[in-house]
């Protein structure tokens, strides 16, 4: 009744409130939660303690299968943005800095969500790569992001929370938005005098996806690219991998992003209606691409990374468990937390019978559906009868 009437009174749909502070999608729909670990009761002593959790991930050395996800210009990734990146640093993972970083806070303010990252490195474990959504790279992010000394870069073609509408902000000043509107953005004004920020989507097929993907490869660096989930992302695999080849491109890694993830503007019913889980992806390729994949969107702990490992992914990645751990404890709250969730995997790894945790990648035999949605949807076996 509140939301009917908020909609009577202003003509717009729910943005969650206040602005900027909201993140996350909150229907129950199948998910990792539903599938159980199988131990494997025959194999060798395996200490869980003992588990190497070093990684290869997307083409860089990671003390885990973790990466921090692409947060961008939102306030609340910016007022964690400098604990993110010295914790998943000192962490040794690696970190995805957000869209819409040039037009919101220019060149100084991706120096300030870069340059932490990099005061804390080690030199070999992790990396700190920058985004970049069409506006972005008409803009050169990329060029701007080498030139700060990031490691890679990544291509925005859309993310879970809201596939298919762009990144989105409000704000009041007149300023600014004819300064949104002269770099591409669509702007558009409130009944209250604010203002919204949309990014275009733009049109979009394989050949937009090669002109984008060689003015990447362009600029030198490692390649991450990242999707929501919708219909025809295995279409997007296979174009990705075909263009790999022909443009002789270094594409290191593709991050789907599912329900259940956002940091962003979204408008609650967006990241309530749309989207499924990114874990879902795995069950519909027919082979694993040569590029690694990265799942997003509500994953949580070391056994979320696990099961979407043994789905076949190479690990995981998230936005709103790193906030909400920066905000608890800094960037040492970033350490620890992903201490935690190493733990998590070696134990995982251990009742596999795997003395690495890249060693559960694929063993989906030792997964069992609790019912038959998450059958379907997972493509996981609810039959024990198959797997004992």
């Amino acid at each position: 009744k509140c939301e009917i009437g908020k909609k009577a009174k202003t003509g717009q749909t729910m943005f969650p409130e206040p602005f900027g502070m909201q993140f996350g999608g909150e229907k129950r729909t199948p998910d990792l939660n539903d599938l159980q670990i199988l131990p494997e009761l025959f194999g060798g002593e395996v200490l869980f303690k003992n588990v190497k959790t070093d990684v290869v991930l997307g083409g860089f050395k990671s003390k885990a299968p973790i990466a921090v996800a692409a947060m961008g210009s939102t306030k609340v990734a910016n007022l964690r943005g400098k604990a993110i990146a010295e914790g998943s640093a000192l962490a040794g993972i690696p970190m995805v800095i957000g869209e819409n970083m040039p037009a919101t806070y220019g060149k100084k303010g991706m120096k300030e969500r870069i340059k932490p990252y990099l005061d804390s490195y080690d030199g070999k474990n992790g990396a700190v790569i920058q985004q970049g959504n069409g506006v972005d790279i008409k803009n050169k992010v990329f060029e701007t992001a080498h030139e700060l000394g990031c490691h890679g870069v990544e291509i925005k073609l859309g993310q879970g929370a809201k596939q298919g509408l762009g990144g989105e902000i409000k704000f009041e000043s007149k300023e600014d938005a004819a300064k949104y509107a002269k770099m591409g953005y669509h702007i558009e004004k409130n009944p209250d005098g604010t203002f919204q920020r949309h990014t275009p989507t733009g049109s979009f097929d394989e050949q937009v996806l090669r002109d984008v993907v060689v003015k990447a490869k362009n600029v030198g660096l490692p390649i991450w690219v990242k999707i929501g989930m919708g219909r025809g992302i295995v279409r997007v695999v296979d174009a990705l991998e075909k263009i790999k080849k022909q443009e002789k491109a270094k594409i290191a890694c593709l991050t789907v992003d599912g329900f259940g993830g956002g940091t962003g503007m979204s408008p609650w019913l967006v990241m309530n209606e749309m989207s499924i889980p990114s874990a879902c992806l795995m069950s519909a390729l027919k082979e694993k691409p040569s590029f690694d994949i990265i799942l997003a969107g509500g994953y949580n702990t070391g056994f979320d990374v696990a099961k979407g490992m043994m789905l076949g992914a190479n690990g995981s990645s998230m936005g709103r468990s790193f906030l909400i751990a920066a905000n608890s404890n800094g960037s040492k709250g970033v350490v620890n937390y992903v201490n935690a969730m190493k733990t998590e995997l070696q134990m995982t790894a251990a009742v596999l019978r795997c003395k690495s945790a890249d060693g559960m990648i694929g063993r989906k035999n030792n997964l069992i559906a609790l019912d038959a949605h998450s059958r379907e949807m997972l493509g996981v076996t609810n039959n024990a009868k198959e797997v004992l």
